[in-house]
């Protein structure tokens, strides 16, 4: 496959995994509406949603890799209708051909998307102004309630997210 040919198929990529992604979304936060912020802007207001120059990709204590979001103010304030546009945001910023599987096999960074939009939303309604989010792809999807009972960070015990299993003293789940 050429190289112009492999971008377009690679954006085609990204923005059906940002459409699928916002579906999604707004199907997890209107069923929650209830407990987003009253404050919240006009939608499609955000100019942008993430502060990319304090984001990034890194290691965690269970030796993982996850990515760290700081939201723009906008991107706190966001109502449902808006939040896959930060969804979408995020994979454009944080995302790359060979995780999307046009490469030889996708990475493990988007291993489990539904499970990060959990985490996503999550953060919107319990912790929208905790100056960080982190995203975990080895995370489980388990749903609002226990995503939101364990404070955005659940985890499967014995696994990787397992506050017991931490391999730094003092860290555990308190990363949302």
């Amino acid at each position: 496959m050429d190289t112009r040919m492999r971008r377009v198929v690679v954006g085609l990529l990204v923005l059906v995994a940002g459409l699928a992604g916002g579906a999604l979304l707004n199907e997890l936060l209107f069923a929650r509406g209830e407990r987003l912020a009253a404050a919240a802007p006009r939608e499609g207001s955000c100019s942008s949603y993430v502060n990319t120059a304090e984001s990034r990709w890194f290691v965690d204590q269970w030796g993982e890799t996850s990515l760290r979001i700081v939201p723009t103010a906008c991107g706190r304030r966001i109502g449902p209708s808006d939040t896959p546009h930060m969804f979408y945001e995020i994979v454009k910023l944080y995302g790359d051909p060979e995780q999307f599987g046009s490469g030889p096999r996708p990475s493990d960074r988007w291993k489990n998307v539904k499970g990060m939009i959990n985490q996503l939303t999550c953060h919107l309604r319990i912790a929208r102004d905790k100056d960080e989010w982190n995203l975990e792809p080895y995370r489980p999807w388990v749903g609002d309630d226990a995503t939101d009972n364990a404070g955005c960070n659940p985890y499967i015990p014995g696994k990787a997210g397992d506050p017991a299993t931490a391999k730094h003293a003092g860290e555990g789940a308190s990363g949302t």
